[in-house]
């Protein structure tokens, strides 16, 4: 985790590299902006970000209107971001889309992640514990200071070789931040698609003329991440240290490597540039002069970055399969209490918390802690959709048929059977198997209905209701089998076979 938040810190350093180049602007020392990030260990921030998508010329159907209103309606509202140090953030603030304002709070340190969003009826808990997590990484020698000084190096060197855009400057101006008139640098930078091109060329020139630069990062790079890929790969670590001379060869090679390709790259660069433009001619319009990104970074005395305005314009080409012509992305920010003490703001527990780990919870589960009559379980179920669920399976008459047993449905006496554990898995439900009495127990996901259901036998219940099955469940090659009518019905969905390609459609709403 601690890698996540400081590599958001060097991506707003690597911004500014980009985009700014590495000389001084009206007094300015950029370079020391741009690493002054990096050394921010608190704070309290807020910042708005919102999307705009501009509708192409021309009548637009039904459906690009909705998507397109649908993005034009995201906006997220941060009001207080506090970062107490490197393992403790917390963010309050609210994500409007469709009408609807959805407030939500989270707090993150080095054990969990904590969200709570209005409409639940407990927050959630994700655990971020070492031990949870692969296990390979928990023996890592990386530490804060290593990845500081690492992002450090490689920031500087960049700057070191990025040329300057031509819309680059300064002026000094008075603003305000969290109510509060500062003295600051406004740096102001715009830059255009038709630029981009140009500056990478100006940082090729300058790294092939800067081989020693290159190692000395290559070197420290292999010192940080060399642990780190033999634990992964699971190398014992008294084997894992390379000796001196095996580490010069290894990094005398990659740096060879990369002038060789450098150096091959810079005499046919703009023919290149050329190539590609003429292949895929949407680029020109992408990256033409109508792509535009502008940023004001408002720097203090000690050029930490206390306000930050950005607009991006993304320009996309004519064509008919393409119903929007530009992307707009807008957003504010502002920071105070810069390398202050801070505390974070712990999310409300006193409702205990759902605990679930990355990946899990089923869609039925999500709505069960949803309050039914809040905004955000009908965001959830209606415009998310989140039951929706569709199965397509082939039978063995089908020519591309990929998969095998267990996986695609027969047909038994005029009966369709579809195998019973990969429709469940795929609509959620929970299935339990019963080896003494022969039976099959099915947990269904949105309601929570049991079906029981026993091999070689016709009968099975629904909520203990008795039901008759067209064909008893059977074993096909280690494999369940129930009539595909019975287990849509059961577990509320519906299909749809199509005799003549031998395709098989389940859908849930």
């Amino acid at each position: 985790m601690n890698r996540f938040k400081w590599g958001l810190a060097a991506m707003l350093s690597l911004l500014l590299v980009v985009l700014a180049g590495c000389q001084a602007v009206g007094g300015v020392d950029v370079s020391k902006a741009a690493l002054s990030t990096l050394d921010v260990k608190s704070s309290i921030s807020k910042q708005t970000l919102s999307l705009q998508l501009v509708p192409a010329d021309g009548k637009l159907s039904e459906e690009d209107k909705k998507v397109i209103d649908l993005f034009n309606s995201l906006s997220v509202t941060i009001d207080q971001a506090i970062m107490q140090d490197m393992n403790h953030v917390s963010l309050e603030g609210a994500v409007q889309l469709l009408g609807k304002k959805l407030p939500f709070h989270l707090a993150m340190d080095n054990k969990a992640l904590n969200l709570s969003v209005e409409g639940m009826t407990q927050p959630i808990s994700v655990p971020l514990d070492t031990e949870e997590l692969d296990a390979a990484f928990a023996v890592l020698p990386m530490n804060n200071e290593n990845l500081v000084q690492m992002y450090k190096d490689v920031l500087g060197f960049l700057l070191k070789h990025t040329p300057n855009p031509s819309n680059i400057s300064v002026t000094p101006v008075t603003d305000k931040v969290n109510g509060e008139s500062l003295s600051l640098q406004k740096l102001h930078i715009e830059i255009r698609g038709d630029e981009l091109a140009g500056l990478a060329k100006g940082f090729l020139i300058g790294l092939s003329k800067d081989e020693e630069g290159l190692k000395e990062l290559i070197s420290r790079l292999y010192d940080t991440y060399y642990p780190l890929i033999t634990a992964y790969a699971g190398v014992p670590q008294e084997d894992a240290k390379p000796t001196a001379a095996e580490r010069e060869k290894e990094i005398n090679a990659a740096v060879e490597e990369l002038m060789v390709m450098v150096n091959e790259l810079l005499p046919e660069f703009d023919k290149n540039v050329n190539g590609l433009f003429e292949a895929a001619p949407e680029l020109r319009t992408i990256l033409g002069k109508d792509t535009v990104l502008s940023l004001d970074f408002l720097l203090d005395s000690k050029l930490n970055i206390r306000k930050q305005n950005m607009d991006l314009t993304i320009q996309l080409p004519a064509d008919e399969e393409i119903p929007v012509k530009q992307v707009k992305v807008h957003s504010e920010s502002e920071t105070w209490k810069v390398n202050e003490p801070v505390t974070i703001h712990a999310v409300d527990s006193s409702k205990g918390f759902w605990k679930v780990a990355p990946g899990e919870g089923t869609p039925g589960e999500v709505l069960r802690h949803l309050d039914s009559k809040s905004d955000l379980y009908r965001f959830v179920k209606d415009d998310m959709e989140i039951t929706r669920k569709s199965i397509i399976m082939y039978t063995d008459e089908d020519p591309t048929d990929l998969y095998g047993a267990g996986y695609k449905p027969v047909i038994v006496n005029n009966t369709l059977m579809v195998p019973l554990k990969y429709v469940a898995d795929q609509l959620d439900a929970k299935l339990s198997w019963d080896n003494a009495t022969k039976q099959i127990t099915l947990t269904e996901d949105l309601t929570g209905a049991k079906i029981v259901l026993k091999m070689g036998s016709k009968h099975a219940s629904i909520n203990g209701g008795a039901e008759v099955l067209a064909e008893p469940v059977q074993n096909f090659e280690g494999y369940a089998y129930v009539p595909m009518r019975f287990i849509a019905k059961a577990l509320g969905a519906q299909g749809q076979w199509d005799a003549k390609e031998k395709i098989l459609t389940m859908e849930r709403d």
